[in-house]
């Protein structure tokens, strides 16, 4: 009895040593990213690729709906949800409907419909942003 517990100890105590070695990857030179390499001139438009998200329309629009708050983590989005479609309010105007939320609202502005596809070119729908925002009537 005392040969095999001893086997089995043996058998175990090298697994045990082993294992570490077998999920460690092996090391190469990694390139530290200088901030002077990294040209932030370059326009983001001009880096999208056919298929991707592209700026199709801007229109003058009037938009009515309840004013919600959506999205989670740090920094959350305020919509318009009207009652066929909804609008992102961009950030530069979050403080003109920021304490009209759960009301609704009548604002007049310029919007801008974005293209959204999946990574595999698939067609994922619309996001509706408003810019230039007037408020129209709050009820």
């Amino acid at each position: 009895m005392s040969n095999r517990y001893c086997l089995l100890f043996g058998l175990f105590f090298c697994l045990a040593a082993a294992l570490p070695a077998w999920g460690r990857k092996e090391r190469t030179e990694s390139k530290k990213i200088d901030a002077q390499e990294i040209t932030l001139e370059k326009n983001v438009v001009e880096g999208i690729e056919e298929g991707e998200t592209k700026t199709a329309i801007t229109l003058l629009v009037r938009a009515t709906g309840i004013v919600r708050l959506v999205g989670g983590g740090p920094i959350p989005e305020l919509v318009i949800t009207g009652p066929e479609r909804e609008w992102y309010v961009s950030r530069e105007y979050d403080h003109l409907l920021k304490d009209l939320q759960h009301r609704t609202v009548t604002v007049e502005g310029y919007e801008s419909v974005f293209e959204l596809r999946f990574a595999n070119g698939l067609y994922a729908g619309q996001r509706r942003t408003l810019k230039d925002i007037k408020i129209i009537s709050i009820e």
